[in-house]
């Protein structure tokens, strides 16, 4: 098992080593999503600007150090990739996320060669799997009112995800 489990097809929910963290503030909760979803480094000013659009640059970082801190007293320093310049998750540590495995469990269905209306017994049972880790729309009832572009992100990676799941089920149908 991961010892970082991070669900985000539906209200947010972390597990580290088994046990459920609660992020209390929702900053750092959007940070630590953010970073999971895109699974990339992000620059520390783009960070700012996305999370804080309305304060300079300065208290942006200050904003965004603070939500680091927060990061790192629930969950640990293994987990984050901090330089002064980028912030992301490592590469290297056991991270399982819902909806890489969601999109990775449809796109491997969907990639595998099948005859029109026809699915093998693996793929229907990978499709099932993946379509059984949709609880609900991405991050469902987490909303930074005060961060319209993070909301937009928030907004598009939950329609997408939707019209995954909408391919999905068309071909459990089927």
């Amino acid at each position: 098992m991961p010892k970082l489990k991070l669900s985000f097809l539906g209200s947010p929910q972390i597990e580290h080593d088994g046990r459920h963290v609660e992020i209390g503030a929702s900053k750092p909760l959007a940070l630590l999503v953010y970073l999971a979803v895109t699974g990339q480094n992000q620059s520390r000013d783009a960070l700012g600007t996305l999370l804080w659009p309305d304060s300079d640059q300065s208290r942006a970082r200050t904003y965004l150090r603070h939500a680091l801190w927060s990061l790192k007293k629930e969950l640990g320093e293994e987990w984050l990739h901090i330089s002064r310049t980028q912030i992301g998750l490592k590469a290297d540590v056991d991270v399982w996320l819902d909806v890489k495995a969601f999109q990775a469990g449809i796109t491997a269905v969907t990639s595998h060669d099948h005859s029109a209306g026809q699915m093998c017994p693996d793929c229907l049972s990978q499709l099932q799997e993946a379509v059984s880790l949709y609880h609900d729309d991405f991050l469902s009832g987490f909303t930074l009112p005060d961060s319209p572009a993070f909301d937009e992100w928030q907004f598009f990676q939950a329609e997408a995800l939707r019209q995954l799941l909408a391919t999905a089920l068309e071909q459990l149908v089927q």
